[in-house]
């Protein structure tokens, strides 16, 4: 595991409970090129395995 304070699991999402900011990608280094991209931080990624984005990258907002 990474010591980079990012939650990561697999399994399957529900895109309809979460209510955080999310994006599909392919590998978790597009998630964090997308977290830099959209000025916030990632603080979980989930594996759900599933082709052909089979990341899921959670983002917040940065504390004030």
């Amino acid at each position: 595991m990474k010591d980079d304070d990012i939650k990561r699991s697999q399994g399957k999402f529900d895109y309809f409970k979460e209510t955080r900011d999310w994006s599909s990608a392919a590998t978790e280094e597009r998630c964090q090129k997308l977290a830099r991209s959209k000025g916030k931080r990632l603080v979980e990624i989930i594996d759900t395995e599933d082709e052909p984005l089979p990341i899921i990258c959670i983002f917040e907002d940065y504390p004030e």
